[in-house]
């Protein structure tokens, strides 16, 4: 018996990096721990499009400029690529701790 299956390909980033680089371009503190509720040893894929970001999006990044809940990860990421902090694709979040 074959299992059918599909090549992906996606980048891996580190949970401290991925912080670290939210905080630098935004200045706000942001927890992806909190953002997608998941335990140590975690992986988790969410995809950034450097398209235009949808209106919920755009609520919900600038209702966290103005001290606000932090926004799902993927709002973030949309919002970073369409800045161009980083490239479009597909990122495999490694949490731990």
């Amino acid at each position: 018996m074959s299992l059918p299956l599909k090549t992906v390909t996606y980048r891996q980033v580190e949970l401290a990096a991925l912080e670290c680089l939210i905080h630098r371009h935004y200045g706000l503190e942001y927890s992806v721990i909190r953002a997608l509720g998941v335990s140590s040893g975690s992986y988790r894929l969410v995809e950034a499009w450097a398209e235009p970001l949808d209106r919920l999006e755009v609520e919900e990044i600038a209702a966290w400029r103005a001290g606000g809940p932090e926004p799902h990860l993927a709002s973030v990421m949309n919002d970073l690529a369409c800045s161009g902090v980083i490239d479009s694709g597909e990122y495999l979040v490694h949490v731990w701790w």
